[in-house]
């Protein structure tokens, strides 16, 4: 990775539908060679996916929790599997402290998040405890931000 695709990345983090003939424009380089690197930067991982950012309130989505959870870590793997498997729980972070591990939920109401998340996590084998954090707005939500050297 250099300063080119850096730059280019930056440039896909505001608007991941902008065109390669755009991204080169704004930073003098043939459309050819951004296309390229756009197209090495995703075989190699280093761009896992372009995706949509929905304002969720207007799809319905008004309830987003934050789930600290503590495992019994010799169940880590399944609980880790079946968590993935919670279609509205987003994220999932391994921590230090205070949780083993910390999810990002969103569902339409308080009703859905306890059905579809938390009497599925608190029936859970290895679950030992979880804390839910709900939360009543968002200031800032951002997928990625490159900083450049």
């Amino acid at each position: 990775m250099d300063e080119i695709d850096l730059a280019i990345l930056d440039h896909l983090c505001k608007n991941s539908r902008m065109h390669s003939t755009e991204i080169a424009t704004d930073l003098e380089l043939a459309t050819s060679t951004v296309h390229k690197r756009i197209e090495k930067m995703r075989e190699t991982g280093v761009i896992k996916e372009f995706t949509v950012k929905v304002d969720t309130a207007e799809v319905g989505l008004n309830v987003t929790t934050f789930i600290g959870v503590n495992i019994e870590q010799s169940k880590r793997i399944n609980i880790l599997n079946r968590l993935k498997g919670i279609d509205d729980v987003l994220e999932i972070y391994e921590l230090l402290e205070p949780y083993d591990m910390l999810l990002k939920v969103r569902t339409f109401d308080i009703h859905s998040l306890k059905e579809n998340v938390l009497q599925v996590i608190g029936n859970m084998d290895g679950i030992k405890d979880s804390q839910s954090i709900l939360t009543t707005k968002c200031h800032k939500e951002r997928s990625c931000v490159i900083l450049q050297k």
